[in-house]
Parts: C-alpha cells; structure tokens; sequence
C-alpha cells in the first residue's frame, strides 16, 4: 500500500512540473502546448491579452539609473482600461528568470502570483492586485529622484577630482593659498572588518567625514545594514553606487570610479570638506 501511494505521489509531482512548462510561440502563451493568452511587444514593454482578447494590461520593465550590476528590473502591471499600476519584483530569479527570454519571465512571475492561471490571465485577481495598496517600489529603488539629480548637479559644480594618492580636489575649495585646490582625502580599504570593501572619507584636518560600505555593515546608532551606502560623522546615510569599470587593469585611485561617486554624493549633499568640520566635533 505504501508502495502504491508512493508511486501515485511521484507521478502528481511528474504530472505538475510537466504541467507547468511554459513557452511563448509567435505571441502566444502556451502552458503545457496549451494556449492560455496572448503577448506582445519588446523590452521595456509588453502587453500580454486574455485568451479571448478580452482583458489586457501592459507589464513594463522598470529599472534604476546607475543601479549595481546584476540588479533585476521591477514589473510596472498596468490596467489598459483604467490607467491603474502597481509594481512587483522578480522574487524567484534563480529559476524564473531569463535575460534572453523577458517576456517568458514576466509571465512566470505573474504565474508565481495568481495573476496568470492554467485558464490564462486573472482579470479578477489582476484587477484586484492593482487597485490595492502601492507595492512602493519605484520609491524604494529610486529614493527621491528629485534630491539625487540636486545633489549631481551641485557635485557637477565642483569640477571634483581625484588623484592616486587619494587626494579630493574641487575648484570651490576654500584655502589660504588660491591654487590650492585640496579639500580631503579618501582611501580604500578591502577588506574591512566585515570583510567587504570599504572607503574612509577625511577632512583636511584628517577628521572622519564619512565611511562607505559594500556589503552587510553595521555601525553604531544605525540599525540597519548598509549596502552601498555611506554614514557620515552625523549618522546621515547616503547611497552611493559600486562600479568596478574604472580599473580593468590594476588599480588606480584616479580611475576609481566607486570612489568619485562616494565623494560626489557627499559633496552634493552639503559635506564640502576642506577644515570646516573640526568645530562640530568640538
């Protein structure tokens, strides 16, 4: 008896996976060869219909600017009828999801969450999936876009530089002597005790302005990981993008691009360096 059951449970688990092969043939969704509806389109966009034709909405490919490498795009879903959207990310990439194959992709997603059935598109989970509450991930990805492009605008103002020595210049520095352009320092640590890259942010008088983690750090009187983020004196956090395209071979400060855009977050943000910051740690 025992051996039977086994068997009848080996052959529902056969029969579910085959079940659940999902192709996309000349626009049409095909689950299992069967049609269950249809999609059109290109990355970032893609209208994916009801099998009769009834119901459509648009899945757009969002992606953040200057986001690290390997970072997967969010799913914008959008009701064609209404106007209506919320966002979802890609939450089973391992397995789901194909940089060659987008569309196959965002279908399975909408599989993993109901919104796609063995019948084809959910117009009743769909809608309700929509009209609910905002799923926020464009503003969690993108923060306040309006305060980044501010920030980069005013770090363009500083014409900043750095040099292998890990000396910071910017043509607003502020020094007894007009040519001297100095404002800090930045030197880079790999690894740092976390055993993740790391950079050190200093004044001219050598005070700590801020610290840059990669990955997984965790400092005092901050409670959460920081991933690409810089802390300064103050406790603000920062986000500041990791890009290793600089150095393709050996390593210069110069041509660290990680580096300038650590410095440029922070200049931007009103941390202009120089001597400034000895009396507010007075």
């Amino acid at each position: 008896m025992k051996k039977n059951i086994l068997t009848l449970i080996i052959v529902l688990i056969s029969i579910s996976s085959f079940a659940q092969k999902l192709k996309i043939d000349k626009g049409e969704i095909k689950l299992d060869d069967k049609t269950i509806g249809y999609i059109e389109g290109k990355k970032p966009v893609f209208k994916i219909y009801s099998l009769d034709k009834s119901y459509v909405i648009t899945a757009e490919l969002k992606d953040a600017p200057n986001a690290p490498s390997m970072t997967l795009p969010w799913i914008e879903i959008k009701d064609e009828a209404t106007g209506k959207s919320n966002e979802l990310e890609f939450k089973n990439k391992s397995r789901k999801f194909s940089a060659f194959n987008y569309d196959r992709s965002i279908v399975y997603e909408l599989m993993d969450r109901n919104l796609v059935t063995a019948e084809g598109l959910n117009k009743e989970t769909t809608e309700s999936f929509i009209n609910g509450e905002s799923a926020g991930i464009a503003k969690k990805r993108l923060g306040d876009q309006s305060v980044i492009n501010n920030a980069s605008a005013i770090a363009d103002t500083h014409q900043l530089a750095i040099d292998d020595a890990g000396t910071i210049y910017s043509i607003k520095a502020q020094n007894p002597d007009p040519l001297d352009k100095r404002i800090g320092y930045i030197r880079m640590t790999s690894p740092s005790t976390n055993g993740e890259l790391m950079y050190e942010i200093m004044d001219l008088d050598n005070y700590k302005i801020a610290t840059w983690y990669a990955k997984a750090a965790m400092v005092s009187g901050y409670d959460k990981f920081l991933n690409q983020e810089l802390i300064t004196f103050d406790n603000k956090v920062f986000k500041a993008t990791f890009d290793n395209r600089g150095n393709p071979i050996g390593y210069r400060m110069s041509k660290d691009i990680t580096a300038m855009n650590i410095v440029r977050v922070l200049v931007g943000n009103g941390y202009t360096l120089g001597s400034q910051y000895l009396e507010n740690r007075k």
